[in-house]
């Protein structure tokens, strides 16, 4: 579970990242954002990897590691509300895509977490064959 912490960070950053290079807003615009978000995610992995340490072996299922990143999402729009003073995914679309930097901080998240589900679904796959077989032997 704690590959799990570390991937959402780097991956969230890495898609906010993208977004900043593609973006037609000016550097005054974008400038302090990937610190905001780089902040961001401290907060919410020092949490979660508190949390994960604590909790670790009541996270094995997947269900729970499921529950444990939703939570972490949930703690990242969380922080970013209070440091932002809005909730950012309610307001995201309002501008085109490219130029809403609200938006991007969303949706760097939203697709980090659906990447890092898919692993854990796609390990969960690949680990429940492989016990399937050895049962078989």
């Amino acid at each position: 579970m704690i590959i799990y912490c570390l991937i959402y960070p780097i991956l969230t950053v890495t898609l906010f990242m993208v977004w900043v290079f593609q973006s037609t807003l000016p550097g005054g615009d974008i400038g302090m954002a990937p610190f905001l978000v780089g902040l961001v995610l401290l907060i919410v992995f020092g949490v979660e990897i508190i949390l994960v340490l604590i909790f670790r072996k009541r996270l094995s299922s997947m269900s729970s590691r499921v529950l444990s990143l939703v939570f972490a999402f949930l703690l990242y729009e969380s922080t970013v509300w209070v440091l932002g003073g809005e909730i950012v995914i309610f307001n995201t679309f309002k501008k085109p895509f490219l130029e809403d930097s609200n938006m991007a901080f969303s949706f760097s998240s939203v697709f980090a977490l659906l990447i890092i589900f898919v692993g854990i679904f796609i390990n969960h796959k690949i680990s429940g064959s492989k016990a399937l077989k050895n049962e078989r032997v």
